[in-house]
C-alpha cells in the first residue's frame, strides 16, 4: 500500500511538473495577447473617463438650469412668478433633460462601439504579433544543415 501511494503521489507530482512545463514553454506565444489585452483595457479605460466626465457635466447643468427654473417660478421679486412665466419655465428645464439624455444615450451608443473596436484591435495586433513570434520560433528550432 506504501509504495502504490508513493507511486501515485509521483505519478501526480510529475503530471503537474509537465502541466506547469507546458504552460511556461506557451508563454512566449502568450505574451501578444496579454500585452494587447492590457493596451485595450488602458484605452477602454481613457474612452469611459471621457464619458463620464461628459455625462457628468451634463448633470452639473442640469441642476444649475433647474435653480433657474425654480428662480423663475418664484419671480424675480419672490411674489411668484405669472403662470405662463411658470410654465415656460418648467418646459424649458425638461427640454434641456431631454436633450441631455438623448446625447447620453448618444454617447453611450459610440463609446461600446469605441470599446468594442478597441477589442477587436487588439484581437487583431495579437494574432499577427502571436503568429511572427511563432514564425521566429519554427526557425530558431529548425537546425540548418552544415
Amino acid at each position: 500500500m506504501a509504495n502504490e501511494s508513493k507511486t501515485t503521489g509521483g505519478l501526480v507530482t510529475e503530471d503537474l511538473m509537465e502541466r506547469t512545463r507546458g504552460l511556461f514553454a506557451a508563454a512566449p506565444l502568450n505574451e501578444p495577447q496579454m500585452e494587447q489585452f492590457w493596451k485595450a483595457q488602458d484605452a477602454i479605460l481613457e474612452e469611459t473617463e471621457a464619458f463620464s466626465k461628459a455625462w457628468f457635466e451634463r448633470r452639473h447643468e442640469a441642476t444649475r438650469q433647474a435653480v433657474e427654473a425654480v428662480h423663475k417660478l418664484n419671480g424675480e421679486g419672490g411674489g411668484g412668478a405669472d403662470p405662463t412665466a411658470a410654465m415656460r419655465a418648467m418646459a424649458e428645464w425638461q427640454q434641456g433633460s431631454l436633450r441631455r439624455m438623448a446625447q447620453d444615450m448618444q454617447e453611450w451608443v459610440e463609446l461600446c462601439s469605441r470599446c468594442a473596436a478597441r477589442v477587436t484591435d487588439a484581437e487583431v495586433e495579437a494574432g499577427k504579433k502571436g503568429a511572427e513570434k511563432l514564425a521566429k520560433s519554427a526557425k530558431s528550432k529548425h537546425a540548418t544543415p552544415v
